[in-house]
């Protein structure tokens, strides 16, 4: 706010200057136009300019003083302005700069909802995609319903430059199509850019990212504490008895811990955005969520069997991803495994054994590198190092 009054006050002393200075040449045009209009004729014996300025008995009167005092005047406002002017420069420009994120952020907004609102959600919150699946010939196999993930937390799992590169060339064996030019796609560099910065004003903040994550397990202990207790009915004892499961399955000593790490590696919220099984998990993005949705789906689809897309409820055995099984073998320690979670790939740095980063895999623990952009991003830590840890002893117990 002080930025935006120090520019509009700049705006407004340079209207000031600029009206002072129109009217002094309107003034002096005018006057030397009808001081010449009089003198027609007399530049034959002296021209107008050279006419003789006062003498030095006049000068010697109040006339000297008088322009010596106006001269003064005009340079006391030059040598106030001109500081002042360069003082609010970096506000103008500042405000100048945000303006354009805001034209930036309308813009997308429009791209957004032209292009990904259809799948992604109003808002980025999350949608379904209708998609086909084929075989390797190219035939068809199944028309499933894709859970296009909530797109509110990504700048929080990639930086900026991974989040292009998905928009530049898509997400192949998925309905993410190439949106920018450089993968064949429509939208310019710029309209790419746009796009990045209307997402940046629709980020959950901290707290929010924080309670969308424990909201998503919810749901599956409700299911751990209803089997283990049956008589259990009342909504308050139900949420109590959830809390209670979570405080202590937290606890790696607890014979919870594992159960508990698969919750937050299958975490269905915001479309499966922060869990592990949407890309590691065959079928995960498109039903197979657990053995009996599996079931479901490779009846109501008997081609995912014949081709070999799905033949069960197989979790971190590989999608888009690559598989987990035997993940110690990439990652000798669970903390150099936990490190990779939280960061999550680079393009061209190596990780692991031997293994060179794509950028496709997110950092779940929130991006720390600084974000040098106009406005203001919220960017959050998707999973606390506790919760990272179960999911890492859930995966090497596969």
């Amino acid at each position: 706010m002080t930025a935006l009054i120090l520019a509009n006050t700049q705006r407004t002393i340079g209207w000031v200057i600029a009206s002072i200075v129109l009217v002094g040449m309107g003034t002096y045009i005018l006057f030397s136009f009808r001081i010449g209009k009089r003198e027609v004729g007399s530049e034959i014996d002296l021209a107008p300019n050279r006419v003789p300025h006062a003498d030095d008995d006049e000068l010697e009167t109040r006339f000297l003083d008088r322009n010596l005092a106006w001269s003064l005047v005009t340079l006391t406002i030059v040598s106030l302005i001109l500081p002042l002017y360069w003082l609010m420069e970096p506000a103008r420009q500042d405000n100048a700069a945000r303006d354009w994120v805001s034209r930036f952020e309308t813009r997308g907004a429009r791209n957004f909802e032209e292009a990904c609102v259809s799948c992604h959600g109003p808002g980025g919150t999350g949608g379904v995609a209708s998609y086909t699946i084929t075989d390797v010939d190219g035939g068809f196999v199944a028309q499933v319903e894709w859970k296009a993930p909530a797109l509110t937390t990504v700048l929080s799992r990639f930086d900026e430059s991974e989040v292009r590169n998905i928009l530049n060339y898509g997400r192949p064996g998925t309905p993410m199509p190439a949106w920018g030019l450089p993968g064949g796609g429509p939208f310019t560099t710029q309209q790419v850019h746009q796009l990045v910065v209307y997402l940046r004003s629709i980020q959950l903040t901290p707290e929010e990212a924080a309670d969308q994550i424990l909201g998503g397990l919810r749901p599956g202990v409700r299911k751990i504490v209803r089997s283990a207790d049956p008589g259990l009915a009342d909504s308050a004892d139900v949420d109590a008895a959830i809390d209670a499961w979570l405080a202590g399955a937290a606890d790696p000593s607890s014979p919870d811990y594992l159960a508990y790490g698969e919750l937050l590696f299958n975490n269905p919220a915001a479309q499966g955005a922060n869990a592990c099984a949407r890309c590691h998990t065959p079928g995960f993005s498109y039903g197979a969520s657990d053995a009996e949705a599996t079931a479901d789906l490779m009846a109501e689809w008997p081609g995912l069997v014949e081709a070999g897309v799905l033949t069960g409820y197989q979790p971190a055995t590989g999608h888009v991803g690559p598989s987990l099984k035997g993940i110690e073998t990439h990652f000798p320690t669970a903390g150099g495994q936990e490190g990779f979670v939280s960061t999550g790939s680079e393009i061209g740095t190596g990780y692991g054994n031997a293994r060179s980063g794509t950028g496709g895999m997110p950092g779940f623990g929130g991006r720390i590198d600084e974000l040098k952009v106009i406005g203001t991003v919220d960017r959050s830590r998707i999973l606390t190092p506790e919760q990272i840890a179960a999911i890492v002893a859930y995966e090497r117990s596969l």
